[in-house]
């Protein structure tokens, strides 16, 4: 009978051991929330109108013989002549074509660059480029003379030899340069005027070029 009543005892215990078990859920709790990082506002157009974002670049020159990408000159000698008497030229910013010429003389003349410097002309469209300066007596000058000893021309990407039919350019182009005064001359080349095809891949420059004082 002792052996019955403690093997009841027993089970009962069990069951109350396995109810109480089975009654016991784990709790689940949320995990940590993360902080949402502040962004900047993001700023879009009205409804129905659009965003316009404005580039800029200098494009090749293009002209009826095609896209000039490089115009290379060799300019080795700059120089400016003195008026004699009542000697006179155009005082103009106006273009104008420079005049071919032999004359290598240096009565009259003064040298202000006297360096050879390799200029591309395309790559000037925007800028100007100094070639050199120099001190000299003031006073009414009528003539700018160019030394150009060589120079090559890129069309549609291809190089080709450019002929200066007398390496020595004259423009008649009057300028007063006053006593204790610096005066800027930029010699303004107009590329697409100042090529012309003589042939099948042959090019010829007959520069027009506009003297700006400033």
């Amino acid at each position: 009978m002792k052996k019955k009543l403690a093997l009841l005892l027993t089970m009962c215990l069990v069951g109350t051991f396995i109810l109480s078990s089975g009654c016991t859920q784990p709790v689940s709790l949320p995990p940590t929330a993360t902080p949402t990082p502040t962004l900047p506002p993001v700023s879009t157009a009205p409804v129905g109108q659009s965003t316009l974002i404005i580039a800029i670049k200098d494009a090749p020159k293009t002209t009826d013989i095609g896209t000039i990408n490089h115009l290379r000159m060799n300019i080795s000698e700059v120089s400016v002549h003195l008026a004699s008497g009542n000697q006179t030229a155009i005082d103009t910013d106006e273009e104008m074509i420079a005049i071919e010429s032999d004359d290598t003389s240096i009565a009259g003349w003064t040298v202000v660059v006297n360096q050879s410097q390799m200029v591309d002309l395309i790559q000037l469209a925007n800028v100007s480029q100094v070639l050199g300066q120099k001190t000299i007596d003031p006073g009414k000058y009528t003539q700018i003379r160019l030394k150009i000893d060589s120079g090559t021309i890129t069309v549609n990407n291809s190089e080709y030899s450019l002929t200066i039919p007398s390496k020595v350019l004259k423009l008649n182009r009057e300028f007063v340069l006053e006593p204790n005064e610096t005066l800027n001359l930029t010699l303004d080349f107009n590329v697409e005027k100042s090529i012309v095809k003589t042939g099948s891949d042959q090019y010829k420059l007959k520069p027009v070029i506009a003297v700006i004082s400033g």
